[in-house]
C-alpha cells in the first residue's frame, strides 16, 4: 500500500515536471501564457436577465446594469456582440468601443481569454423622471489577454478589483438599455 502511494506521488510529480518543461522557453523574452488563459473548448452560454431587470424602477435599473456587465463578459468570452448591441443604446460610445475591442480580437480568428466582470455592487443614485437613471457600480475584472489565430499573444489588460463607474441607463418604453458609462479607468 505504501509502495502504491509512493508510485502515485512520483507519477504526479513527473506530470508536474513535464508540464513545467513544456511551458518553458529557451528565450527569456517570450511571454508566458498563464494556464487560466488557455482557451476552453466549452462555449459560453448567453446570460439571462433576472426578473427584476425588467422592472421600470430603481431596482430594475440596478438589476439591468448587473445584467449588462454579464452580457459584456459573455461578449468578451464568446466574441458574440449581438446581445451586447441589443442591450446598449446606439448612442453609447463606451458600448460601441467595447464591441469594437471584442470584434477586433475575434473577427480575424483570434480570441480573448479572461476579462470576466463581477459586479460587487450596483446602486441607483440618480433618477431622471424614471426614464434615465444613473447606477453607481463597483466591479472586479479578471485579467484579459488576446491571442492571434495562430496562438500568438496580442495585448493584455490587467485585472482590476473594486473598480468604479457610473452607468446611465435609459428606459426605452419596454426595457432598459445602457446609454453611457463614465469610468475613470479603462473599462475594456
Amino acid at each position: 500500500m505504501r509502495a502504491a502511494r509512493i508510485a502515485r506521488v512520483v507519477a504526479a510529480a513527473s506530470l508536474v515536471v513535464a508540464a513545467l518543461t513544456a511551458c518553458s522557453s529557451d528565450s527569456g523574452s517570450d511571454p508566458v501564457i498563464e494556464p487560466s488563459a488557455v482557451p476552453s473548448s466549452a462555449k459560453p452560454t448567453p446570460p439571462a436577465p433576472s426578473p427584476e431587470a425588467g422592472q421600470h424602477d430603481q431596482v430594475g435599473a440596478s438589476a439591468f446594469t448587473e445584467y449588462w456587465f454579464s452580457v459584456l463578459s459573455y461578449g468578451v468570452q464568446s466574441g458574440d456582440v449581438e446581445l451586447l448591441r441589443t442591450v446598449s443604446d446606439p448612442k453609447c460610445t463606451e458600448c460601441t468601443a467595447a464591441m469594437g475591442v471584442i470584434q477586433d480580437n475575434y473577427n480575424d480568428g483570434g480570441s480573448l481569454q479572461g476579462g470576466v466582470y463581477t459586479v460587487r455592487e450596483a446602486n441607483t443614485i440618480e433618477n431622471f423622471a424614471g426614464q434615465v437613471m444613473t447606477v453607481a457600480v463597483s466591479y472586479d475584472r479578471s485579467p484579459r489577454s488576446g491571442t492571434s489565430p495562430l496562438g500568438q499573444p496580442r495585448g493584455r489588460l490587467d485585472g482590476k478589483s473594486f473598480a468604479d463607474c457610473d452607468v446611465r441607463v435609459l428606459w426605452n418604453g419596454k426595457n432598459w438599455v445602457v446609454r453611457g458609462v463614465d469610468a475613470a479607468e479603462q473599462l475594456i
